[in-house]
């Protein structure tokens, strides 16, 4: 069954559209990942007692501070972090929040865990030997992929690499932070530079593009971005719009409530 992550505090016109397209729901909360019905349980909505914060409360239920999606799309896995490596003070928050696509690996590397640059260079051989594979029918080759076609590791200096950086595809990214895009942009890729703000972090005076989406696949099988949240109500709506499906993807959102950060939204096949 196809498999979503992210914070029990999403948006339930959210999750529920996740459940109709066919995905089991994966709650992250203050207390490890539960497994959610088509509407959200009440045990999820109702944590009490002494919780033994590894992060900051204000993002305890965020996935992308406790794992890492590789790949998109039917490319993508999930690396599952070690909690108790993470800490409440930065930079110990961050070792797992990096963007990772076929093409871009972007973080702070100095922060990086090594379990985490282990498991991505793992998945991109093995995506590289299913290339070689397909492409030879199957019989040996003593072959590799050009050099254009090897994943750039980009190195930022913004520890939320994935809270600030949401990827349309293996290529494109979104957003606020006009530092991150220069470099990406140095290093080929395609970058649409929003507005900063917009967007809710409870707790902080704002969130973050990447941390409110996520890409999935529809029910018919098209590729989407979902947003948690009204996605119209922000400034650079018809940008962003037009940078998604100017890709042959579809992005999502729901009116009923505003745009927040919630930490990412991760899925796999």
């Amino acid at each position: 069954m196809k498999q979503t992550y992210l914070s029990r505090l999403a948006g339930r016109p959210l999750t529920e559209f996740l459940h109709k397209q066919g995905y089991n729901v994966n709650y992250v909360t203050e207390i490890g990942l539960i497994s959610g019905e088509t509407t959200h349980p009440e045990r999820l909505l109702a944590l009490r007692g002494n919780v033994d914060y590894k992060v900051d409360p204000r993002i305890a239920t965020h996935a992308d501070v406790y794992m890492c999606q590789l790949g998109l799309w039917d490319e993508a896995g999930i690396f599952m972090g070690d909690r108790d490596k993470l800490g409440p003070v930065y930079p110990a928050d961050i070792i797992y929040n990096a963007v990772c696509t076929r093409d871009y690996f972007i973080h702070f590397i100095q922060h990086t865990d090594e379990e985490l640059v282990d498991a991505v260079m793992t998945w991109r051989r093995d995506l590289a030997l299913h290339d070689i594979i397909r492409a030879t029918s199957g019989k040996e080759s003593g072959h590799h992929l050009p050099d254009e076609e090897e994943m750039k590791i980009v190195g930022v200096s913004q520890g939320y690499s994935r809270c600030s950086c949401l990827p349309v595809d293996n290529t494109s990214f979104i957003t606020a932070d006009r530092g991150l895009a220069g470099i990406l942009e140095n290093q080929g890729a395609s970058v649409l530079l929003i507005e900063t703000g917009h967007i809710l972090l409870p707790g902080y005076n704002c969130g973050f593009i990447g941390g409110c989406g996520g890409s999935i696949y529809l029910e018919d099988g098209t590729r989407a971005i979902v947003f948690n949240g009204n996605l119209g109500e922000h400034p650079d709506c018809d940008r962003i719009e037009e940078f998604i499906k100017c890709r042959n993807i579809i992005p999502v959102w729901f009116d009923d409530y505003p745009l927040e950060d919630i930490g990412s939204i991760f899925a796999t096949e």
